[in-house]
């Protein structure tokens, strides 16, 4: 196993945060059902690379890089969208994902 955080999992991973992460700051300017439709994928896509990412590199690497943008916190809360509440969902299925690799 390599744990390096150059590894190309754990670039995929980040990649996959990096974007969930930005697309959390537009989901209030989406209408219900294509909200729906992205917070679904987001709470879908992220763990699933986090498991994948694990299998490659371990998930002690992968739930470190998981926490990194856990920790940053989500953008664009409004009272129509709790992004945080989404957010939070979506690290804690991903580090969930990647410890059950185990």
């Amino acid at each position: 196993m390599n744990d390096s955080i150059d590894h190309p999992a754990i670039l995929r991973l980040r990649a996959e945060l990096d974007a969930a992460w930005k697309g959390m700051g537009t989901l209030a300017q989406l209408d219900d059902v294509p909200r729906g439709r992205v917070v679904a994928e987001l709470r879908t896509a992220v763990p699933d690379v986090a498991s994948r990412a694990a299998r490659e590199v371990g998930s002690e690497a992968v739930v470190a890089e998981i926490c990194r943008y856990a920790h940053v916190g989500a953008p664009g809360a409004t009272a129509t969208v709790q992004t945080a509440v989404i957010w939070g969902d979506v690290v804690q299925s991903a580090s969930e994902a990647a410890r059950a690799t185990r």
